[in-house]
Formats: structure tokens, sequence, C-alpha cells
């Protein structure tokens, strides 16, 4: 079932109304002042008295983990004695755009998909009242290895899953096994350097060392290495972060024909792609 499934179905239960208490502003305030990021609203899929559901937008930068509590609040003691249910974009077309459920989706579907990046669910039946960061929206399963869960109310600092230098990762190109002619098989590891600029965003981009077998397709893992870690975006900082990172790619020996990539992360040092018999 993936996240956004999942959060449907839940948002579907009664909520009882319930007294405006102090609880209301714990995550709010749970670091003390706090600053609530802009949003717009976007679709509505559901408003009456017992939830609201809804699609929203705010900036890529607000998906850190400190902003989006700061949201989650506001938007509990907005909709007071209702379940909500708020689907985060980082684009306002996206947000007023998106229509899932498209077995063949357009481009611009996936386009819109592609800023998904954040689900805030609160149900008083339930006694749930979380957050999720997505920073790959094409994992979206409520165990993918690249979520963050943030159950609230918090108590101390908040931990992304995914960091570096405490920075959390907001949004990457999802990982693909790079594909190869016929059967040959490419494995190896690539190691790559940079610098995470104040605004999140990945420069200076290097290889510094590469080691692929056969070696003469080694410019194929390095491309694939060099093209997702462009991608990654990162919360802003208050000054830049030097990042070296290994892409380490394996393939299964097994002669089956279906095969599946999974990746895992080991932040700040490796990635490791793996390619294996599909179940």
């Amino acid at each position: 079932m993936t996240i956004m499934e999942r959060c449907r179905a839940l948002n579907r239960m009664a909520a009882r109304p319930l007294l405006v208490t102090v609880a209301l502003f714990e995550a709010i305030y749970a670091f003390g002042a706090c600053n609530v990021p802009h949003y717009r609203r976007g679709r509505t899929w559901e408003d009456n008295a017992s939830g609201i559901s809804i699609d929203i937008s705010i900036r890529l930068e607000d998906f850190a983990p400190e902003r989006l509590i700061c949201l989650a609040g506001a938007l509990r003691q907005k909709y007071t004695g209702r379940d909500v249910a708020a689907y985060i974009f980082s684009s306002r077309d996206a947000a007023l755009g998106y229509l899932p459920g498209s077995i063949d989706p357009s481009p611009k579907v996936v386009e819109y998909q592609s800023k998904l990046h954040g689900y805030y669910f609160y149900s008083k039946e339930k006694h749930d009242n979380h957050l999720l960061i997505v920073p790959d929206v094409r994992s979206q399963e409520v165990d993918s290895p690249s979520t963050t869960r943030i159950d609230l109310p918090v108590t101390g600092t908040p931990v992304c899953r995914l960091a570096i230098n405490g920075r959390c990762l907001l949004e990457f190109q999802h990982i693909y096994y790079p594909s190869v002619e016929g059967k040959a098989k490419i494995s190896g590891g690539v190691i790559l350097a940079g610098n995470i600029r104040r605004d999140g965003v990945l420069s200076d981009l290097a290889v510094v060392d590469a080691k692929v077998n056969p070696p003469e397709r080694q410019a194929v893992l390095v491309d694939s290495a060099m093209q997702n870690l462009s991608t990654w975006r990162f919360e802003p900082g208050k000054h830049k972060d030097g990042v070296r990172i290994t892409y380490n790619f394996e393939v299964s020996d097994s002669p089956s024909l279906g095969q599946e990539t999974s990746v895992r992360f080991r932040l700040p040092y490796e990635v490791r792609i793996e390619t294996r018999p599909t179940r």
C-alpha cells in the first residue's frame, strides 16, 4: 500500500469534536518561537464536519523537519476537532492539478507527482498524529528506506532518515540500476565529491575514483552516479558542507530473467544499489 492510499483510507475514519487545549500548540511550539511556512491550498478532496483532506503547496526548503512540524501544528489548530490529511507539494500547479490513480499517467501527472514530498495526518480516533517526508516520490511505500516519519508532538530534535551534517535530504531522483545492452553485467564503485551549498543545492561535483567491471563500461556507472547525485536537494544551511559519497553497484549472479533493484543509504558515505532476482 502506498503512502497516499494509506492516508486516504485512514482519513475516512470519523473524528469526534475535541476541546481546544494547550495540546493543540505542542507541535507549533516544540522548538520555541515557530515560523509557520507560507502554504497555498490546492485541490480539496474532502471537507466536512468530520475531516479535511487537501492538497497544499510550500517551498521545497520548507520541507525541513522543523518547518514541517510548525506547519502541522498550524493545520491542526486551523481545523480543530476534525481529522486532517494534507498532501504537501513543492509546486503550486501540482497541488492544484495532480490526480492520482491513473494506470498510464501522462507526463504532466508524472511531473506533478514528482513534487509530492510530504504528508501530514491527524486522526483523533486512531490516536495518530504524524508527518512524512518523502524525498523520493517513486518510493512511496510506507516502509521505504528513504521516507522519514515524525510522530507528533516531538520530544527533542527530530531525526531525518536521510541527512548529511544535520541537513535533511528533501528531494532526489529515483535511483535505477543502469540499463545495459544484452545480458552484460556491470558492477563496481564510483566515488564522488562535491559541496552542499547554503541553499541546499549540490555543486562542484567531481569523480574521485571509479572501479568498474568490465573496465570498458566504467562510463555507464559514472554517468549514472553523477546524474543522480546532481538531483539531491537538502534543507538550507548556514554554511557550505562538503560531501564524499560512494555509489556501489552490485549485480546478483542469479540466472533469473526478472530483476528488481534495491537501494540502501548509509549516509554520509555510501549509496548501495543492488539488482537481484524478482521474487
